[in-house]
């Protein structure tokens, strides 16, 4: 099984979840992260996730995938990287976990720390920020 479909059947069981558990607070922070995508994607580059978790030789039988209802992992150990895949949006980040600072940075496709021009300030410079560091998830192959 992919990390695609691995994704989607995990999405589903926890969305599943907190509906039976009536966690009305982690279904409001999903449903924050499904209005970002609503709202944002359109300026994210679609990226096919099979694709690019094997970039990382992270093979689909060996990763760890950890989840904290809001947000789905996928890292090896001893990985400098991890993918975040967001329950409530398709779309996923690239997390550098080795950075010493907490909770790591997130960077782009070419695993670099994005250069945010001067002129961007304020609510803009975050959304650049955020249309560097976030992937739509795509079906589509060749889109790494």
């Amino acid at each position: 099984m992919g990390a695609k479909a691995l994704y989607n059947d995990t999405r589903r069981n926890i969305i599943h979840q907190l509906i039976i558990e009536r966690d009305i607070e982690a279904i409001r922070k999903i449903l924050k992260d499904r209005d970002e995508y609503r709202r944002y994607a359109h300026g994210w580059k679609a990226v096919n996730l099979d694709e690019f978790i094997a970039k990382f030789d992270i093979q689909s039988d060996t990763y760890n995938m950890v989840t904290n209802k809001r947000k789905i992992s996928f890292f090896n150990d001893g990985n400098e990287y991890e993918i975040v895949a967001a329950i409530g949006g398709k779309y996923f980040r690239v997390r550098e976990i080795g950075t010493g600072r907490s909770g790591g940075r997130y960077v782009g496709l070419d695993l670099k720390e994005p250069r945010i021009p001067g002129n961007f300030q304020g609510a803009a410079r975050r959304e650049e920020r955020n249309r560097l560091t976030h992937f739509r998830m795509s079906y589509k192959k060749g889109t790494v």
